[in-house]
């Protein structure tokens, strides 16, 4: 089979390590240490005298200092620290891992509390309640709960997939589908500047990729919020994600990590400067799945690489500056090759026709803010960010022709002939500066506030190229029709244009922190269309039991301005400038309890409510064959609701993991002449979305198998076995995606009776009506750690799609009538390696 040799080099390179690794591991010194600091949330200012305890060791611990910094010698190790101040909610901190060889570093941020404490009893968060802005559809993760998940390929948009009430597409895409929403409906904050797409291989109308360019090793945070978000973000329709990267080691002048997996190679160099006032942060990563991608199942060629940086420095104890950045490269071949028949009828030529798409791209997104302390209660941070996004694509049409002999046998099979087809150009980009300020006017009531004033470019050309099609006349001959070439030129000059939007949200804690309010208004205005929308938004929790039983309750409007690309036509007449932003209104409600420590069960409801979504007119005109217009109309509506419960398990002792449900319908109006009150399925829907998630830490296992009866002992060092390990699975299971059937015809009416001497397939009129088979898959997971004196090394084993289930991504059409399924991806064995110094 095609993954036999990827999976003998796996089990190879495996032995060799773990065989090794386990030999030289005995005798080795295990303790390192635990640094970080402890923050208030709302200012990032150290909280001194705040006491951090290990609870799996309650009699180890610290205080902060003045600066709120804290360090702590531990055993090698995965450990939980609580961490409580007076005046703030205490905090779990869970997947603190020791490895030898480098510091851990741990920042904890912490929400002032006006509790009062002898009439209750502060539980302590194990959620990371502090840095949510509300309670609702918000979902936190760290980078090693990223790092450990089965089947993400350390790609923490994969892992936000298995998320409640997200959808996705493949198994070759990472796009996130919330709640019945498009691709291009959610907005991504990278370190307090928002940007078009973190992903590799993205669109103008697609922030999704087949991978994330963010390295795990450098995120802090990823916040995954789900719907009904503040006013503070806007600009999309379905969910917001914010990815906050750590700083580097400031108390280190050279740090970094060595990684090696199928799918590329990397590296990460960090340290600090300036006496401990500074920190710099660097990572590098290429890919190399062009060489195994016959063995993953795939059509395509995909080369990438990327880079990530930070560097922050302390210009006072007030003032913090820091400048990030992230870039990407990328360049695929898609294939497009149809299969070959090995038998065919006696003496035949078969002529097929396929096309194949290269694309080369490009982006990066760079910034700078400053984070200041004004006064004990006012704060703010001024940002100034610059993004770019460019793509190349050109679609190549070929003509493959197979002859048989006079058994049927197929002895020749060539490329007759290819034409470029079609190309594509595209050059977007964008400047921005923002301003966010919070005042605290009392313990109850917090104001934020703030603005942003942005402007940039957008300029794109596509050419349809001339093409000769050969056609059959119904005497029986051959005629030759040449398709002419166009050309297609979108130059937006947004230099001269701008996106302004300002925004203010009332925070209020009430009845002793019992009840949370956010009331909140936004207004945004785009002057290339001219459009400006105010979005008023409303959120609120009621806690039964303080910090373990609330009830959420949460609705607003939401505005998007178009994709650049829709505003544009084919002849440059600026016939859609003046398109309206499509609307979405948001009602949600749940409930959220804390049934013990780590362990949380959350229900949610929602209703989405989508108008002023652009319609093609020759959608509209469905029926009409001969109408064609690029003109489009603010009239498409469209309702999504549903159910999303899940229940979350923390690593508190040596188990985790998650079980999610979700149930959802989204449906479209039919805005097609004639089939006015009809609706058909949006593009979009799940019905059913299931899935499980369940991981083991297991300690001492090498020392157990090396005490073991031989015939155990040995075959297990086929697998990366360790003293300190974690083991985990994922069974998802999603219904298929909605498609329109296509139907084959040799007809074409509307070219003069002309008869194409293949034929051709069509979209048929019943738009959405078809599912595609249901999609399930196994996912398993393996990570070891092996702790040396000046290093540490982690190796991790996984098996993607473990029972091979075929899963079928769509169909292929071929012009000889023939309709073949494409599949995702088949059982895929990946090892990778990394060495942390």
């Amino acid at each position: 089979m095609k993954y036999i040799w990827v999976l003998l080099l796996c089990l190879g390179m495996v032995w060799n390590i773990t065989a090794q690794v386990n030999t030289n591991q005995k005798n080795v010194i295990k303790n390192s240490f635990v640094s970080g600091e402890v923050l208030d949330v709302t200012s990032g200012e150290g909280i001194s005298g705040a006491t951090v305890v290990v609870i799996e060791s309650p009699k180890i611990g610290a205080v902060t200092d003045t600066e709120g910094r804290f360090r702590i010698m531990l055993p090698t190790g995965a450990y939980s620290l609580k961490i409580s101040a007076i005046g703030y909610q205490p905090l779990i901190k869970t997947d603190v891992i020791v490895n030898s060889g480098r510091e851990c570093i741990v920042t904890a941020k912490m929400q002032t509390t006006t509790m009062e404490m002898q009439s209750v009893t502060v539980k302590g968060d194990y959620f990371d309640k502090a840095i949510q802005a509300n309670n609702l559809s918000t979902i936190v993760l760290s980078a090693e709960e990223i790092r450990r998940s089965p089947g993400s390929a350390q790609d923490f948009q994969r892992i936000l997939q298995s998320m409640p009430g997200v959808g996705f597409s493949s198994d070759m895409n990472n796009e996130l589908l919330v709640r019945g929403g498009s691709p291009n409906e959610n907005l991504v904050v990278f370190d307090d500047f928002e940007i078009h797409s973190i992903n590799h291989y993205p669109n103008e109308m697609n922030s999704g990729g087949p991978i994330n360019m963010v390295n795990v090793d450098l995120i802090e945070d990823i916040q995954f919020v789900t719907g009904g978000f503040t006013s503070k973000y806007g600009d999309k329709l379905s969910s917001v994600v914010l990815v906050n990267t750590r700083e580097g080691r400031r108390n280190a002048s050279l740090a970094g990590n060595i990684n090696l997996s199928m799918a590329g190679a990397g590296t990460i160099l960090e340290g600090g400067f300036g006496n401990g006032k500074g920190s710099w942060l660097f990572s590098a990563r290429k890919s190399y799945l062009d060489l195994i991608v016959n063995a993953i199942g795939m059509t395509a060629v995909p080369k990438y690489y990327d880079g990530q940086y930070k560097i922050t420095y302390d210009i006072s104890e007030k003032h913090k500056l820091s400048f990030s950045g992230i870039y990407g490269n990328d360049a695929i071949d898609i294939k497009g090759d149809p299969s070959t028949d090995s038998y065919g009828s006696p003496n035949a030529t078969y002529y097929t026709t396929y096309s194949s798409i290269v694309s080369n791209q490009y982006q990066y997104a760079v910034g700078g803010s400053v984070k200041s302390i004004w006064e004990k209660d006012f704060f703010t941070t001024f940002t100034l960010f610059n993004n770019r996004f460019n793509s190349d694509v050109d679609v190549i049409n070929k003509l493959r022709e197979e002859k048989f002999d006079r058994y049927g046998t197929l002895y020749s099979s060539r490329i007759a002939s290819q034409s470029k087809r079609f190309a594509r150009g595209a050059d977007e980009e964008f400047n921005s500066v923002k301003l966010d300020a919070v005042w605290l006017a009392t313990p109850g009531y917090e104001l934020n506030f703030g603005g942003s004033i942005g402007s940039g470019a957008y300029k794109s050309n596509t050419n349809i190229y001339a093409d000769t099609t050969r056609y059959k006349m119904p005497n029986g001959k051959y005629t030759y029709i040449i398709d002419s070439s166009s050309a297609i030129l979108d130059d937006y000059n947004m230099f001269d244009q701008f996106k302004i939007y300002n925004y203010i949200n009332n925070k209020f804690k009430l009845f002793d922190e019992r009840l949370l309010l956010n009331i909140g208004l936004r207004y945004d205005y785009f002057t290339y269309s001219k459009v400006g929308n105010w979005s008023p938004r409303f959120s609120l929790t009621y806690y039964f039991i303080p910090q373990v039983m609330s009830m959420n309750l949460a609705y607003g409007y939401f505005y998007q301005t178009q994709a650049y690309p829709t505003y544009g036509d084919r002849y440059g007449q600026r016939i859609n400038r003046y398109l309206d932003n499509t609307r979405a209104i948001h009602y949600v409600a749940g409930f959220e309890y804390v049934i013990a420590d780590g362990l949380k069960l959350n229900i949610e409801t929602y209703y989405k409510k989508y108008d002023r979504i652009p319609i093609d007119s020759t959608f509209i005109n469905f029926d009409d064959k001969m109408y064609r217009s690029q003109y489009r109309v603010n009239i498409g509506k469209q309702y999504s609701y549903g159910i999303d419960c899940s229940l979350q398990q923390k690593l508190v002792s040596d188990i985790y993991g998650s079980v999610t449900f979700s149930y959802m319908k989204s449906r479209m109006e039919d805005p097609r002449i004639g089939h006015a009150g009809q609706e058909f399925p949006a593009e979009y829907e799940f019905p059913y979305l299931f899935t499980v998630i369940i991981g083991k830490r297991i300690a001492e296992a090498r020392k157990w198998l090396d005490d073991s009866f031989f015939l155990l002992k040995y075959p297990s060092y086929l697998l990366p076995f360790s003293n300190d390990m974690e083991i985990s699975v994922k069974w998802r299971y999603a219904s298929g995606m909605n498609y329109t059937p296509k139907i084959y015809t040799r007809d074409i009416n509307y070219l003069s009776q002309v008869i194409w001497n293949q034929g051709m397939w069509i979209d048929g009129d019943q738009i959405n009506s078809s599912r595609y088979p249901d999609y399930h898959r196994l996912d398993i997971a393996l990570n070891s750690r092996y702790n040396f004196t000046n290093f540490n090394l982690v190796v991790f084993f996984s098996i993607q799609n473990v029972y091979n289930r075929q899963n079928i991504e769509a169909y292929s059409y071929s012009s000889d009538g023939k309709r073949e399924n494409v599949y995702q991806f088949s059982l895929l064995p990946i090892l990778g390696i990394e060495a942390e110094f």
